[in-house]
């Protein structure tokens, strides 16, 4: 069990680690979708994926993605 809660502290660190370009996706994506609707953090996934982006960086923000919708959180709040 306390590995389970290090790994989850040190995924919740991520955001903070590569917010940087979460907000240079997150702005890339208003452009996008043109403020039609809230970004969902499978957004941030689809884009990164379509975009082809395959570095260590983005890897952690797929999983930081994924951790958020794992725990219920569905819309990007920056």
């Amino acid at each position: 069990m306390p590995q389970i809660i290090n790994d989850s502290k040190e995924i919740e660190d991520y955001y903070q680690q590569h917010l940087e370009i979460l907000r240079k996706i997150h702005a890339t994506l208003k452009d996008i979708i043109r403020n039609k609707r809230q970004i969902t953090y499978s957004d941030i996934i689809n884009f990164i994926i379509k975009e082809n982006y395959k570095n260590e960086i983005y890897t952690q923000i797929i999983v930081w993605c994924n951790y958020n919708i794992r725990k219920g959180n569905f819309f990007v709040d920056f």
